[in-house]
């Protein structure tokens, strides 16, 4: 084969994977549908497309690419649709916003909440008990989540950073009811309305409030090496939690 050929077939090949590419948005905000939807009434040129069980709504905001998708508050959904986000849409953010209930006892129904960082507080480990010896969860041990790195080695980590520039972005919006205030995300699949299991969840992680996903959202997108900012507010409503994203949507660079 002559060295025209090959630099046809290299330019064929290249040309190839490039239609293959997923196509590259600014912002995957991700959230439970009755959340998304305010944010979905100020995008423009909106279309959709299905990718499993998830739809993916698109469209621009202020002049920036957007991608919504559901998580429905579940840490499982909530990783499935960030994966196929990220994978399909090549976000240069994923944002997690939603309301949360209070770990913290200084924080009151609507301060809102930004991520300095996330903590999944699911892991845990229990001494060896003999049957019949009870159960003592507030002695438990944590059990740091082991992330995969490069060469597939696992790194133990029990939090997740946030983005520090969308940090700071985020540092200059105003709360819907209440404070603003920089903390650290915890969620896992879990209710937790016992004050002394809060107060140990609080003294453990340094969580601020409790959600059900954004934590895995976090480590999710640290896995697939994308920027991840969440912001919650305390025992808010679905129309306050849509307002923050849509401030912060239209500040962010």
């Amino acid at each position: 084969m002559g060295a025209h050929s090959v630099r046809f077939w290299l330019i064929l090949c290249v040309l190839s994977v490039a239609t293959l590419r997923a196509e590259t948005v600014d912002v995957l905000l991700v959230a439970t549908e009755p959340e998304l939807q305010p944010v979905l009434a100020k995008l423009s040129a909106v279309r959709t497309e299905t990718h499993a069980a998830w739809k993916f709504w698109l469209g621009t905001l202020s002049g920036r690419k957007v991608v919504l998708t559901r998580t429905e508050g579940d840490p499982l959904n909530a990783v499935a649709a960030t994966t196929l986000g990220i994978r399909h849409y090549s976000p240069r953010l994923v944002l997690t916003v939603g309301a949360a209930r209070a770990h913290d006892p200084a924080l009151r129904a609507g301060d809102v909440v930004v991520s300095e960082k996330f903590a999944a507080f699911d892991g845990l480990e229990s001494p060896v008990v003999p049957l019949d010896g009870g159960s003592a969860p507030l002695t438990w041990s944590k059990l740091p989540h082991a992330m995969a790195t490069v060469g597939e080695k696992e790194t133990p980590a029990l939090f997740f950073p946030a983005d520090a520039a969308a940090l700071a972005t985020a540092g200059n919006l105003a709360a819907p009811r209440g404070r603003l205030r920089v903390g650290v995300l915890g969620s896992a699949s879990q209710v937790n309305r016992e004050a002394d299991r809060i107060a140990w969840l609080h003294a453990e992680w340094g969580t601020s409030c409790e959600d059900g996903e954004s934590a895995h959202i976090a480590g999710c997108a640290q896995l697939l090496g994308v920027s991840v900012l969440g912001i919650r507010v305390i025992d808010g409503t679905e129309g306050e939690a849509a307002g923050v994203a849509l401030n912060f949507l239209e500040e962010w660079k």
